[in-house]
């Protein structure tokens, strides 16, 4: 799956950007990043604690908001890395919506997880801070 296989603002893909999670104040969190898949555009993101499944039903509503914001229309589908399960708060959300979900393994979204992913860590390293 890269972005040449998606027309823009088409699919959107939802997935969490740590590694390992990130240590607060207020305990351990997870940050999960909404992007198109066809733009590699990232919307946004939502933070969650660290043991649960994702960011509250409120925050991923906001952020389907915002991100729909941008072209005043909703992707056909949205991918989340995993099996396939109604359990995610992203896949609630957007099966409320009319959104069709897909899950499909982690693996095969590795270009997109991957690229982010690596940007995070050098943000948060201090080495390419300017860059993202």
């Amino acid at each position: 799956m890269t972005p040449e296989a998606f027309e823009v603002n088409r699919t959107w893909l939802a997935f969490r950007i740590n590694q390992r999670p990130i240590q607060s104040g207020d305990g351990a969190h997870d940050i999960f990043v909404l992007q198109d898949a066809g733009s590699m555009f990232i919307f946004g993101t939502a933070l969650a604690a660290a043991d649960a499944d994702g960011p509250s039903e409120e925050d991923v509503e906001r952020l389907l908001q915002r991100a729909r914001s941008h072209r005043e229309e909703w992707p056909e589908e949205l991918i989340v890395p995993g099996r396939a399960s109604g359990g995610s708060p992203f896949a609630r959300a957007a099966a409320r919506i009319g959104i069709a979900v897909r899950a499909v393994p982690e693996a095969r979204l590795s270009f997109y997880i991957k690229d982010v992913q690596t940007s995070f860590e050098e943000y948060l390293s201090g080495g390419a801070a300017g860059d993202v």
